[in-house]
């Protein structure tokens, strides 16, 4: 799994409040599509999130050596990447190519209308089912996607598993027992990170995982068809499990003022044996051990869900790029030339410089992976499913309301009474069908 670090807003799976959606802007030949006739423009302009890895920064440089077009890079820092793309769009300012989360919210945000349909592109049907969640709004493909997902689940620390002789948990009841034999052993069963917050996420989605085969209760939500507040549904159940675990003392005493950075740091060291995190905070406890070899050699990785070791995927923005339609069909059709070299010619490269599992078919995975990000590649395999809220609006208060359950000034009903509100209110004022 490739090294690299998303700020928190990314990290949490990029669960994002629908703003307004844009006008859009007719391309050139009136069609809905780039001019196939036309001559590529000599230059395009990519906004890209600062947080791009130097596999990622490499590609820009690679598709101009290859194509002869020039790549005008924008930067959008990384501590602000939605509220300044936002900004920028709304200001009528559009790029050529725009890296951003492939979720349907996020679609739905800048409005589907207003981006080049890719669905016929080569890239769509050489990447298995990965369109079905991803990148897709009612079965038109606007993003293309070049990076492995980012697998959630849990980091464990070996030797105190080994301690306490017990094996990683990969359901909710194993998960109980093993913070008992834990907590035998004087070890903090859970390390929780209550004051970085969006990692309080994590646990209550793993646990509605292995409900959300093909993301079926996912899109449930979005077409309201189901109730983020079902007494009975897999969003309450997740956050009654995760409550039970706090109350079972699981957690680490401190999980108030406990931070992402302190969790690695904690779990390598086995001053806790567990931590709930993404693939990518491998490059945090990287930070932690000194190296990638040194990680892998003390932690594992696995998928848990409320019955099985299924874990939860969400996309990356990162490497993630749509087409705006511009109006300009040589500045569309140079657009499209970077997410052909993206998906085709320059892919293996990207991911054997990248450390990165291939997400389009036909690619070996890149050689010298450790055991960790093995684990990460073998959670995906293990028919892992998209997070339920990954295309939900209004959810990016959910951390907060997470924080409140954790200091017991709401119950796991009122956090999804409140989330259903969001929902409801993100989901109304952006016209969805259904709502």
């Amino acid at each position: 799994m490739k090294l690299r670090t998303k700020v928190a807003s990314v990290s949490a799976a990029g669960m994002l409040m629908l703003g307004v959606a844009a006008c859009s802007n007719p391309v050139a030949n009136g069609s809905g599509q780039p001019d196939a006739s036309a001559t590529p423009a000599s230059s395009i302009t990519i906004w890209h999130n600062t947080a791009d890895s130097p596999a990622l920064l490499d590609l820009y440089k690679n598709f101009t050596q290859a194509t002869g077009i020039k790549v005008n890079l924008v930067d959008i820092p990384s501590s602000s990447f939605e509220t300044t793309t936002q900004t920028k769009w709304s200001t009528g300012d559009k790029p050529d190519v725009l890296e951003y989360h492939p979720t349907a919210a996020a679609i739905l945000q800048f409005n589907p209308s207003n981006f080049v349909d890719l669905s016929s592109q080569a890239f769509v049907g050489k990447s298995g089912d990965l369109y079905k969640n991803v990148g897709s709004y009612q079965g038109k493909v606007y993003a293309a996607v070049t990076e492995f997902p980012s697998i959630f689940g849990l980091y464990y620390n070996k030797a105190d598993l080994q301690k306490a002789g017990v094996s990683a948990p990969t359901n909710w009841n194993q998960l109980l027992d093993v913070c008992k034999a834990l907590n035998s052993k004087g070890i903090t069963p859970i390390y929780e990170s209550g004051s970085s917050q969006w990692p309080t996420q994590i646990l209550p989605a793993a646990y509605a995982a292995d409900s959300n085969k093909d993301n079926a209760y996912g899109n449930d939500l979005l077409d309201n068809k189901a109730k983020v507040n079902d007494p009975n549904g897999a969003a309450v159940k997740g956050l009654e499990a995760y409550k039970q675990l706090q109350d079972a003392g699981c957690f680490n005493k401190d999980f108030a003022t406990g931070t992402y950075e302190k969790a690695t740091d904690a779990v390598y060291t086995g001053t806790a044996a567990m931590t709930a995190l993404h693939s990518d905070a491998l490059t945090q406890f990287t930070q932690s051990a000194g190296s990638v070899q040194k990680a892998s050699d003390a932690l594992g990785f696995t998928g848990i869900s409320a019955n099985s070791a299924t874990a939860w995927y969400g996309p990356s923005p990162l490497g993630s790029y749509y087409v705006p339609k511009t109006g300009d069909s040589s500045r569309e059709a140079a657009a499209l030339k970077f997410i052909q070299y993206a998906t085709g010619d320059g892919y293996a490269k990207l991911i054997q410089e990248g450390q990165t599992f291939p997400v389009i078919q036909g690619y070996d995975d890149p050689s010298g992976l450790t055991s960790l990000q093995k684990d990460f590649k073998a959670a995906y395999d293990n028919g892992a499913t998209a997070g339920y809220a990954n295309n939900l609006p209004g959810w990016n208060n959910f951390p907060a309301e997470i924080s409140k359950l954790l200091n017991n000034q709401e119950s796991a009903i009122q956090v999804a009474d409140n989330m259903e509100a969001s929902v409801q209110q993100a989901a109304k004022a952006a016209n969805l069908p259904g709502w």
